[in-house]
């Protein structure tokens, strides 16, 4: 049965739901009520939901990781959201969904996630298995306003979420070591934001 996203004590905001594209055979994303138009509201919603935000250790046991990603049309607009479940014990798939839509907000630094979540949320809706983890294409606690996708995503979605961002946007850092699973701490002035991972020897 799919799942409803949201967390339980406040659904802040549904899944959008394709509509009717300006571009033939392309849906387009039509963000849910009270989704921000302008750059001062998406500050203010990013505040309230900073809010509710819980940073801890994760999951005990992890049974299912999804992975999430978002790719564009060269035109920036169009876009298409895909999360694959992955089974943590032999990697193998468990569920994918792909969702096309349209950005849902213009792009402004640090509010990028508001452009991504609601197709990654239809996503997320559509899958036949929950996900016990969410990996993000996209930064975490490591954010210049210190919320970024997946603390986003995470929020709203009620799971736990981790983000990937290819690209440091703060903090400074030692690079960790050659070997597969070195990591040195991401700081932030005298705080950890994440870690700073190597990558797979050969």
């Amino acid at each position: 049965m799919p799942f409803t996203t949201g967390a339980a004590d406040e659904p802040a905001v549904a899944p959008g739901r394709p509509g009717t594209s300006t571009r033939p055979g392309w849906p387009r994303t039509v963000p849910p009520a009270g989704w921000p138009r302008t750059e001062d509201e998406a500050l203010a919603e990013q505040d309230r939901l900073r809010g509710r935000f819980v940073r801890g250790a994760g999951p005990g046991r992890v049974a299912t990781v999804a992975g999430l990603d978002v790719a564009y049309h060269e035109d920036g607009e169009r876009l298409a959201a895909a999360v694959v479940v992955l089974d943590a014990a032999d990697l193998t798939v468990r569920d994918s969904v792909v969702v096309r839509g349209t950005a849902a907000f213009p792009y402004v630094p640090g509010l990028f996630a508001f452009r991504e979540i609601p197709a990654l949320l239809e996503a997320l809706d559509r899958l036949t298995v929950r996900p016990d983890v969410l990996v993000c294409d996209g930064h975490g606690l490591a954010h210049p306003r210190r919320f970024g996708l997946a603390c986003h995503l995470g929020v709203l979605s009620g799971l736990p979420a981790y983000g990937v961002g290819k690209t440091p946007l703060i903090g400074t850092w030692e690079p960790p070591g050659p070997a597969r699973g070195a990591r040195s701490d991401l700081v932030d002035g005298v705080r950890s934001s994440g870690r700073c991972c190597g990558r797979r020897t050969g």
